[in-house]
Formats: C-alpha cells, sequence, structure tokens
C-alpha cells in the first residue's frame, strides 16, 4: 500500500490511492479491519451494476431495500462480496437506504478532484445527507471517506508495503541491508 493522497472536506476524511494500481479494497479492509468489522454495509455498485444477492446471502441477513443490497452485520471480511467497479455505503447501524446515485463507474472518479464538478458535487450531496460513517470504493484506484479520524490517522501512518494484520511489511526494492547483527570496525 503506497500513501494515498488525504484531504478534508465536510466532516469527512478522505484518502485515495490513485497510483497504486495493485491496491484494492479487500487490501484496504484486510489490514484495517476496523473498517468493516462490526458495521453494516450498503452496496451501491458490484462490478458496476447491482449486486445480486445469492440464496445463502439471504439466509445469513442480507436484504434488498429496492435495488441496494444491505448487510447485516459484518462479522468477517470474507462476508463481503467484491468484485471490481464496487462502492459501499459503511454505517455503525442497520439502515435502509433506497437509492443513491453512483460515481464509481466513472472510471476516474474521485471525491478529491474529478474534474466533472457537477457530478462530484452530487455525490457530496447524498454522503452529506446519509451520513455513513465509510464509503469505501474501487474504480481504477480506490477512495476511503470516513468520519473516523483515529482510523484515517492508522491508515495514513501504517508503513507503505506492510501486510494485513500488523504482518512484516513487503520489501521495496533492494536496500542492501543483510541479515544479521551490523558489523562493528
Amino acid at each position: 500500500m503506497k500513501r494515498p493522497r488525504h484531504i478534508e472536506r465536510d466532516g469527512y476524511h478522505v484518502l485515495d490511492w490513485q497510483d497504486d494500481p495493485g491496491f484494492s479494497i479487500t487490501n484496504l479492509w484486510q489490514q484495517f479491519p476496523e473498517l468493516v468489522l462490526g458495521r453494516y454495509f450498503v452496496n451501491t455498485s458490484y462490478d458496476s451494476g447491482f449486486l445480486t444477492l445469492s440464496d445463502s446471502e439471504r439466509q445469513d441477513g442480507w436484504r434488498m431495500v429496492g435495488r441496494l443490497a444491505h448487510s447485516p452485520q459484518i462479522r468477517s471480511t470474507d462476508q463481503i462480496p467484491h468484485d471490481q467497479y464496487d462502492e459501499w455505503l459503511v454505517f455503525d447501524q442497520p439502515v435502509q437506504v433506497e437509492e443513491f446515485e453512483t460515481m464509481v463507474n466513472h472510471g476516474s472518479f474521485t471525491p478529491i478532484d474529478f474534474d466533472w464538478e457537477e457530478k462530484r458535487e452530487r455525490f457530496w450531496e447524498q454522503v452529506i445527507r446519509l451520513g455513513p460513517l465509510h464509503v469505501i470504493a474501487e474504480n481504477d484506484a480506490v477512495y476511503l471517506l470516513s468520519r473516523d479520524e483515529g482510523l484515517i490517522h492508522r491508515i495514513t501512518n501504517a508503513e507503505p508495503g506492510a501486510s494485513p494484520n500488523g504482518g512484516p511489511a513487503e520489501r521495496f526494492g533492494n536496500s542492501r541491508v543483510g541479515g544479521g547483527p551490523p558489523s562493528v570496525s
């Protein structure tokens, strides 16, 4: 994970990873499971369309409100379906969102500086009206909006290349650092 761009707007911290092509939303919530665990999701886009629930997902408590899938309380990151061009609203409590005009399907959309100002402002109007704790999305990049300042601090201060759940970090390039104790001259 490279360092994201970071701005603040309307009570939200906004991060985006535009220059990190191997990074996905699953990487994000696996490295920072507190983003999703114990939360309730509303899917506004799944593979550029709408999520169709399976019988087993319905039995697990997923439900449809109009065309939007609503999750039960998330207890494992494995509960969250993921494809590409996905957008999720994340809440602390169960909610009912009947509609949301998704922007993630505009491949270059980012809440930071998308050139189509009307679409960017429409996105922000919806977010402010609905008040999710987070918005997590992936198109040509990954973006996260969050009202959780502590979480944003942990994400922005994470070591680049850190593996999920605090394991050893991925090594970038050849640092020429060998193993063992330092040499003494």
